[in-house]
């Protein structure tokens, strides 16, 4: 075996003992034997001139501060050494005239010193710009880098209320843009989230984005140097969909705005602390960082620590030696549940996780579908926990990314298998982001489902055990995905397990690899239960399958909505033209160039628009948006709402919905609407099997839509993206048409 080999196959074990080292000396040995700190927080003052929601320090009056002097007296401590990073904060810094002289005396006095930063509520505008200057050719004086964070938790009047003072929000972007135009100084937003902002901070990501602004987002952490144990009102007081609604937008961030993976993984572990799970990440605060305050006080960390003593009285290093049976306290009762921001190097128990996880990715492939036989020796020996005797059904898909028609999906499916076994049946659910299932199941009222994460040995060992593996609805068509069924089938067949495909979709189906790997997990599946009667056809005459068991089952979903609309309560309807809309992505780009495809999805939306004031107009009905999903794979509607509202309705009354999507949300907004206009393709079945008065939009060129609508013989109620698009006037008229108020 080449050398090279050799090294590429023994590195992930270095890796893994190098990161094993390093976390026993974090944990352990440094709690005896302490490093001298590299990082410090220095809080320059102790009062503030906001009075945020999540904060007290403004309620304090003006205390000791130490001096410039003082401090320079202090870094000359030998525990000061090795110190390569200073945070100034405050309360508000920039209220203190001689704050350069504190960055003087750090750059003086510290032989390893690399940058400092700041901290500002930019208030005060010009004071703060003054200031911050000065500091800045300090820092420049002696050769250190400097940045700035500008805290902005909102939008206008979302960040002046929490923020307590009104014209903040202008304030601060007159900081932040007189820093970005004028100079090199890096500078960034911080958002703090909390009760008060928590549906606000997409609209914020969005301005970030729009504005090319970099921000990080935390959430507020009860935290002794803030006063703050009194705001439980405000501080991790979530209820669980705003605790679900994080977990997405932090997902979110991670895939579609923060690029530095460090700060990726601080995003990683709220989500997972979000989840009822412990922090993931390090903290330097440790091992290797302190906090000194305004008065000379020493801490080992912001959120938790007492004090230990006063660098002005007592040899800092003697006080931060002495006291580690604090910081020790601390790792045991607070660590594991902290959520505060502070970043630190992989831990091992990451790096484990992310090589398990790029490990299963790899596997998981529809190209390596030929080595599941390599899991047969390993899996007769390891079997699921014992479910006393009820029948293990296993339900494989696209979970884990589920738009509401997908949550009606499942539903109709858990409903099918609770009547067949008599309800004596044990559901797992593979997931590929199993806290977004974790909500489905506990929407779905079924609490005693399992999830199994898609990129695990689980998922493999839930299909070779399960009395039946199940394809649970969903399209069948162009996308990486597809080894999820593929995979499971191919494992379940090796042992011999019932498998069914389950009210799926087949196509769009244009690539050869894609086009075989349906084939595949057809020809491995015992029962074929397609969801309309062009699915059923396309089987026969496009994928050549010479099956005559494959039956039009419709879709579960229907039977889900069914069901529940037996239950409903008749209610009054309200002047609302209820709105399911979806953007058009760029996989339905189909032969278009991208240039093309822009300009009729601009065309198109320009359309829909139109339609949507006009079908108000004519009715006197108010537009109502609700989301359909919810998620940022496979596109948050909410996302494509706000900008098209901010760009078509500006002087038009609406309403915007923006929290979680649920089933139950969808239909009441259905059942309680004078008129639906459908566009995701569930909407169109919601709307149809609830018996409301809709119309449809087709964005799929004669695909599920149209399919759904021809089987129920509703095809009148439809109109193409490409008609309006062009204007088709005539089509557009007679579409209208189908628009009466019961």
């Amino acid at each position: 075996m080449a050398s090279s080999t050799i090294k590429r196959l023994l590195k992930p074990v270095y890796n893994l003992g190098r990161l094993r080292f390093q976390d026993w000396k974090r944990t352990f040995y440094y709690q005896y034997f302490p490093a001298k700190p590299e990082v410090i927080n220095l809080n320059a003052n102790d009062i503030c001139n906001s009075k945020c929601t999540m904060c007290n320090i403004w309620q304090q009056k003006q205390d000791i501060e130490i001096s410039p002097e003082q401090l320079s007296q202090i870094f000359t401590d030998p525990l000061f050494s090795d110190i390569k990073h200073i945070g100034i904060t405050g309360g508000e810094p920039t209220l203190r005239e001689d704050l350069p002289g504190l960055y003087e005396a750090a750059c003086k006095q510290l032989p390893n010193l690399k940058g400092l930063s700041i901290i500002t509520n930019a208030i005060k505008s010009k004071d703060v710009i003054k200031r911050i200057l000065e500091v800045k050719e300090v820092c420049d004086r002696y050769g250190k880098t400097f940045s700035i964070m500008v805290s902005l938790d909102g939008v206008g009047q979302t960040h002046e209320k929490i923020r307590g003072r009104e014209g903040n929000f202008e304030s601060a972007m007159e900081v932040i843009n007189y820093f970005r135009n004028n100079t090199k100084i890096p500078v960034a937003i911080g958002c703090t989230i909390s009760k008060e902002n928590v549906w606000e901070v997409d609209a914020l990501l969005d301005f970030l984005k729009k504005e090319n602004i970099y921000g990080r987002f935390r959430i507020a952490e009860f935290i002794q140097r803030l006063y703050n144990a009194d705001r439980g009102d405000v501080i991790r007081n979530f209820t669980e969909e705003e605790k679900y609604h994080l977990q997405c937008f932090f997902q979110k961030l991670i895939m579609t705005y923060e690029k530095d993976e460090t700060y990726q993984r601080t995003y990683r572990s709220i989500i997972n602390i979000l989840g009822g799970g412990q922090r993931t990440i390090g903290c330097p605060y440790q091992s290797k960082g302190l906090v000194l305050d305004s008065r000379g006080d020493i801490h080992y960390c912001a959120p938790k620590s007492r004090k230990i003593g006063n660098a002005l009285k007592i040899s800092a290093l003697q006080t931060f030696n002495g006291h580690l049976s604090e910081r020790r306290r601390i790792m045991k009762e607070h660590c594991s549940d902290c959520v505060h921001d502070y970043h630190a190097p992989l831990t091992y128990r990451e790096q484990v996780e992310q090589y398990k996880t790029i490990f299963w990715k790899l596997l998981y492939r529809i190209d390596h579908i030929s080595k599941a036989s390599w899991l047969k020796i390993p899996l007769l020996f390891s079997r699921p926990n014992n479910t006393n005797g009820l029948k293990r059904v296993y339900i494989v898909g696209w979970y884990g990314t589920e738009t509401v028609g997908d949550k009606a999906i499942l539903g109709g499916i858990i409903d099918f298998y609770r009547e067949k076994y008599q309800n004596k049946v044990a559901f797992f659910i593979s997931s590929i982001y199993p806290f977004v299932t974790k909500k489905t199941i506990r929407e779905l009222d079924c609490p005693d489902a399992t999830v199994i994460p898609f990129h695990s040995y689980d998922f493999a060992k839930y299909a070779a055990h399960a009395d039946e593996v199940v394809m649970g609805g969903g399209p069948l068509m162009d996308m990486e995905t597809l080894s999820i069924p593929q995979w499971a089938f191919n494992i379940a067949k090796l042992f011999k397990r019932h498998t069914v495909v389950f009210g799926c979709g087949l196509g769009p189906l244009k690539e050869k690899r894609y086009i075989n790997a349906v084939k595949d997990i057809l020809l491995h599946s015992d029962e074929i239960k397609l969801r309309d009667s062009k699915s059923v056809e396309y089987a026969a005459t496009v994928l050549q399958l010479d099956r005559k068991d494959i039956v039009n089952s419709g879709d579960s979903a229907h039977f889900y909505i069914s069901a529940l609309a037996k239950k409903m309560v008749p209610q009054e309807p309200a002047n609302t033209l209820a709105c399911f809309l979806r953007e058009w992505t760029s996989e339905y780009q189909g032969q278009l160039s991208k240039e093309a495809f822009l300009a009729q999805r601009d065309a198109f939306e320009q359309g829909l628009a139109t339609a949507i004031q006009d079908i108000c107009s004519r009715h006197q009905l108010t537009p109502a948006f609700y989301p359909m999903h919810t998620f940022t794979v496979g596109n948050d509607d909410r996302d494509f709402y706000r900008r098209f509202v901010n760009t078509y309705f500006k002087d038009t009354p609406y309403v915007l919905y923006q929290q979680n999507a649920t089933i139950e949300i969808v239909v009441k907004a259905m059942t309680t609407s004078k008129m639906n206009l459908c566009m995701r393709f569930h909407s169109v079945l919601f709307a149809s099997t609830l018996r409301t008065n809709f119309l449809a939009v087709d964005y799929t060129n004669g695909g599920k839509i149209l399919g759904y609508l021809s089987d129920h013989q509703e095809t009148d109620r439809m109109i193409s993206l490409q008609q309006l698009a062009e204007n088709d006037t005539e089509a557009i008229r007679k579409w209208y048409a189908k628009a009466h108020i019961l």
